[in-house]
């Protein structure tokens, strides 16, 4: 739900792994294992996978290594310039993402090295074991693949239920109401919800515009640079259990309760 651009990453990821080994897999994953928020909202909500795992990496590789371009550089100094980019990245020069998009060889650069989410057995065996043992928040120790070298951002994630309101004009929105009436709705069940008078789940069966409505709102886990910003912010900004003040994205009017 809401993952955008995914599809995009994928498409162009999907030869990565081919190419660097350290991308989606060489084959595209089944069409339900993730959606785009644009998806969901035509009717596809996120299918539940507690193996999948979302992350980012950069990857440099060397003379010799598989599909290396011809400008590659010495193994040695390719192992010297990825740790010297991990290190600068612990210590907070540079972000994950600008590491990433500075550094990396993969097409995931664009994205700031992000690869979205993946399962086991859709990458290479060394970039796996890396991936699926890393706690989530945590850098990897620079490592090899046949490839190249890579360092891993083992993404945060968070699971929410959500309750969308929409309105004419928005997009993907077939609703009749105006802006002012979507907002008017979606403060009033803020406080049903708030106050318990209405539980979260059936408040999103009865009101919610979006497909995952039917499942109370579930829209399974996820991490950063999947959702759209306001949406993200609001769901990564709140507890387990708390729910999100009113967040306006392109869709609509938002409620957010983060489940995990």
């Amino acid at each position: 739900m809401y993952h955008r651009m995914f599809a995009t990453v994928l498409v162009a990821m999907l030869t990565v792994l081919s190419a660097c080994g350290g991308g989606e897999d060489s084959t595209e994953p089944d069409s339900g294992q993730t959606t785009s928020m644009n998806d969901s909202l035509s009717g596809t909500t996120v299918a539940e996978d507690p193996e999948m795992v979302y992350a980012s990496h950069v990857l440099v590789p060397f003379q010799g290594c598989m599909q290396a371009p011809a400008d590659a550089m010495a193994r040695e100094e390719a192992l010297q310039l990825l740790g010297s980019v991990r290190d600068s990245i612990e210590t907070g020069q540079v972000t994950f993402a600008e590491a990433a998009s500075r550094h990396s060889s993969c097409p995931s650069s664009e994205e700031g090295g992000f690869l979205g989410g993946f399962m086991q057995g859709q990458m290479v065996p060394e970039f796996e074991d890396v991936a699926f043992n890393l706690e989530e928040g945590s850098i990897s120790e620079v490592f090899e693949t046949g490839y190249g070298y890579h360092i891993v951002y083992r993404e945060p994630v968070v699971r929410a239920s959500h309750i969308l309101i929409a309105y004419q004009g928005a997009e993907r929105s077939a609703a009749t109401r105006t802006r002012e009436e979507a907002l008017e709705l979606a403060e009033a069940l803020k406080d049903s919800v708030w106050s318990g008078e209405l539980a979260f789940d059936e408040a999103a069966r009865r009101y919610s515009d979006c497909p995952s409505g039917q499942e109370g709102g579930d829209l399974g886990p996820f991490s950063r640079h999947v959702m759209t910003p306001a949406f993200e912010d609001a769901a990564f900004g709140i507890g387990v259990n708390d729910i999100s003040d009113v967040t306006e994205t392109p869709f609509g009017y938002h409620l957010i309760m983060r489940t995990e």
